[in-house]
């Protein structure tokens, strides 16, 4: 067999596999486009001193056993 016979074999499959391969992409990129949407509708997180803020204590730990 010649190369242009055996390259000549794998067309339908590459179609396929191209098309395929378009679809994946554009999938990622509506999953980017709406994950970046929903991330941008999401309120600020509160800007002032929250109670609690940078501890690492549940509140029973400073009671006497």
């Amino acid at each position: 067999m010649n190369t242009s016979v055996v390259l000549a074999a794998g067309t339908g499959a590459s179609w396929f596999f191209t098309i395929v391969g378009v679809l994946i992409v554009i999938a990622l990129l509506v999953l980017l486009w709406t994950s970046r949407r929903r991330l941008a509708r999401r309120p600020d997180p509160p800007q002032t001193r929250q109670p609690r803020a940078g501890s690492w204590k549940r509140p029973g730990d400073d009671d006497p056993v």
